[in-house]
């Protein structure tokens, strides 16, 4: 039978409690709409890695790599055809998922600390070489080149470019998890050799997943660096990136929709709240990690559903 009344409409809810934020979030900030576009870019990375680390529990230490590969796509596409970068994105997301198949195939077989360290080690030697192509400005980096780019109105288009990747992300994994398919993963998670028994597949399902958070990585840092237009290896090939979609998905709560709203939100205000204090945001940002890890290994999310049952993006029916 199905689920309580709330169950069934949290969805719902938090779709508008969603969209309303993001949306206020552009009437606040009508003039500089830079941090609102960083929320929204970090949001979607973190649930991207969060659809591959928390349902199916492969751990990734280099999805900066697809950040990397997203933006210098971008670059490349739009300096050498002319097109327009908003047009690009869609090369970057292309090229990102035949990287993540290459890395993916490299990697096959690998699990817990050999994946981890095996993408970080193929996300750093993505950065070494990009470093050392002449063409794509060594370690240097590059410029956009796109003389059609109107200066009025180029920041709030890249603003809403942000926002509707966020909120494509968030409802697409939602929709995704609902299914037969998101419902295997969570199983590829919690027992692989049941998972298996029952005919689901689990390296299939994992190079789906893994294919589709690089796409949603790789999109961001394209429309991060088309923000600023000017990306360099070691901007967009930098670990700072992972730490913070780790730090948002363990705070928040790995392997819920609610988890990364909430890690963003604290990852934010931390930041905000202690940019002129030096090294403290990272010193109090580690803290706050490894107590989370010590006393709420499921995330502040998690302590909430643990005790209420309540889910705000609900992924499976409760009965009554």
């Amino acid at each position: 039978m199905n689920g309580p009344v709330f169950s069934r409409n949290a969805g719902l809810i938090g779709g508008v409690l969603l969209v309303g934020a993001l949306a206020l979030s552009a009437i606040l900030l009508p003039v500089d709409r830079r941090l609102p576009m960083e929320i929204c870019l970090v949001l979607a990375m973190a649930q991207g890695w969060n659809l591959l680390c928390g349902y199916t529990g492969l751990l990734s230490f280099g999805h900066q790599a697809f950040i990397g590969v997203g933006a210098y796509t971008l670059f490349l596409v739009v300096n050498t055809l002319g097109i327009s970068p908003f047009l690009g994105l869609a090369f970057s997301a292309t090229v990102s998922a035949v990287v993540a198949v290459v890395i993916a195939l490299l990697l096959k077989g690998s699990r817990d600390a050999y994946f981890s360290i095996g993408i970080w080690v193929l996300a750093d030697c993505l950065r070494l070489l990009v470093g050392q192509w002449d063409f794509v400005g060594s370690s240097q980096g590059m410029v956009l080149n796109a003389p059609d780019i109107d200066p009025t109105t180029f920041g709030d288009a890249v603003f809403w470019a942000a926002l509707a990747l966020v909120l494509v992300t968030q409802f697409a994994i939602f929709g995704l998890l609902r299914t037969r398919f998101g419902l295997g993963l969570m199983a590829i998670r919690d027992n692989e050799t049941a998972a298996a028994s029952v005919g689901i597949a689990p390296g299939r399902s994992r190079i789906i997943a893994f294919v589709a958070s690089a796409v949603i990585c790789a999109v961001g840092g394209a429309i991060y660096y088309l923000s600023v237009l000017y990306v360099d290896p070691a901007g967009a090939f930098d670990l700072d990136w992972q730490i913070r979609i780790l730090f948002i998905v363990i705070v928040g709560g790995a392997g819920t929709l609610e988890g990364p709203l909430i890690g963003t939100a604290i990852y934010f205000l931390l930041r905000e709240f202690l940019q002129d204090h030096g090294g403290l945001f990272l010193i109090i940002q580690g803290a706050i990690a490894a107590l989370t890890m010590l006393f709420a290994p499921q995330g502040l999310w998690g302590l909430v559903q643990a005790r209420t049952g309540f889910q705000l993006f609900p992924t499976k029916w409760v009965t009554q």
